[in-house]
């Protein structure tokens, strides 16, 4: 007569099988889906809070921009004292002229909203980063509080699918892309702040750093369609699904 197989776990109902081999097949996803959402934030994390600083250092400049310099007006002064000085010993009439009203230089402006959204844009992503770490490690709880409550397989299967679809039906992975599609526009902003800085600065500085920038957008967006064109492409950014979704709108919206 055979022996029992005393490793085969045991069930009070038929159905516990099955729930029991549901639990033990999403086991791997369970594990697997919030270290996705950790690395994603932690590296989101880590890139922002290098970038928010380097906005930050050139904001410290670009805002004085907007304002008058003060020190603009202590050299008009003092060429005012000086002409006056020099006109009262020879014995010419003194001449005060009014300086020109402060107009804030257009490219100023421009530069330092983009700059600014950039910055904003950064500081909102981290936010929402550490939000969804957090909301990982509420995940990871809920889902294994089914190895500690004195449930029956049938129950901890029907609380585990009711996890799994609160999780799907409010796009948890899609708002981890958004973040990092945010991470990117906030780029693309502060590139563009930067462009429009340099212009009436220098225009060869201005167009080699144009130059630079239109070749990375021209890959970006090839990186972008080709997965679109070709299914085998492993190359995806923000821009793909969006086409994606915008597409799948226009055909069955």
């Amino acid at each position: 007569m055979p022996e029992k197989d005393s490793n085969k776990p045991t069930y009070d109902n038929s159905e516990d099988f099955i729930w029991d081999t549901y639990l033990k097949a999403s086991k791997d996803e369970d594990e697997a889906r919030p270290k996705n959402w950790e690395g994603s934030t932690t590296g989101i994390l880590t890139f922002t809070g290098l970038f928010a600083a380097t906005v930050a250092a050139f904001i410290v400049e670009s805002y004085k921009l907007l304002s008058v310099d003060s020190g603009d007006q202590t050299v008009h002064l003092l060429s005012q004292l000086l002409v006056a000085t020099a006109n009262a010993s020879s014995g010419l009439p003194v001449i005060v002229t009014t300086p020109k009203p402060f107009s804030t230089p257009p490219a100023a402006i421009v530069t330092n909203a983009l700059w600014f959204s950039s910055l904003l844009i950064s500081l909102i992503c981290a936010l929402l980063s550490t939000l969804v770490q957090e909301l990982s490690r509420a995940y990871v709880q809920n889902i294994n509080r089914r190895k500690v409550l004195h449930e029956t397989l049938r129950e901890r299967a029907f609380s585990h699918i009711f996890i799994r679809m609160g999780v799907n039906r409010y796009g948890m992975d899609q708002f981890v892309s958004w973040i990092v599609a945010l991470v990117h526009l906030a780029v693309f902003l502060f590139a563009c702040g930067l462009l429009v800085l340099l212009f009436p600065i220098d225009r060869i500085v201005a167009v080699v750093a144009t130059a630079i920038l239109g070749s990375f957008v021209l890959v970006y967006f090839s990186a972008s369609l080709l997965p679109l064109l070709e299914k085998s492409c492993p190359y995806r950014t923000p821009i793909t699904y969006l086409i994606a979704f915008v597409d799948w709108s226009a055909l069955f919206g």
